[in-house]
């Protein structure tokens, strides 16, 4: 299916954004976590902004990458809906302190596979290829920060 760039560039956004308002939701619940929150969910922000940065080049590109031929707006669009309906949900009626994190990890392991990982092999060193990479990297990043404050903090995150 073919799509804008512009269009996936403002999903990829709103995933960003959607996980960093998941993450203002821990901070508001869970208060003796609430700097880890806080400092994740300002990340977020700033992967969206990466993201929107990246919204010119649409109109400087003659042609799409080959890379977005593989990728679904359709699964960044069910990504957002699943995430809403989280925030949602935990307005009213929050996760246990575990859970939270245990989300968290998953969210950001599945945030990096929709941060296209055929980027990762590509060598041409351009501006969209050099964004995509730090987002995946910093998707494991937050990954490996949550697990680790998770179990420094007496919660198991199970990584598989």
């Amino acid at each position: 299916m073919k799509f804008e760039f512009s269009e996936l560039i403002n999903e990829a956004v709103k995933l960003e954004l959607n996980i960093s308002e998941l993450y203002l939701v821990f901070h508001s619940t869970f208060h003796e976590d609430s700097g880890f929150w806080w400092k994740l969910a300002i990340e977020e922000k700033n992967h969206a902004s990466l993201l929107k940065n990246l919204e010119d080049f649409a109109t400087q590109l003659s042609a799409m990458p080959s890379y977005f031929d593989k990728v679904s707006i359709g699964d960044l669009e069910g990504s957002n809906n699943d995430i809403e309906k989280l925030i949602q949900q935990f307005e009213d009626s929050p996760p246990g302190r575990e859970e939270a994190f245990q989300l968290a990890y998953k969210l950001e392991w599945s945030a990096g596979e929709s941060h296209f990982q055929d980027f990762t092999d590509d060598e041409s060193g351009s501006q969209i290829s050099r964004i995509f990479k730090h987002l995946n990297q910093s998707d494991r990043d937050h990954a490996e920060r949550i697990k680790e404050y998770a179990e420094a903090h007496g919660m198991q995150v199970q990584t598989s």
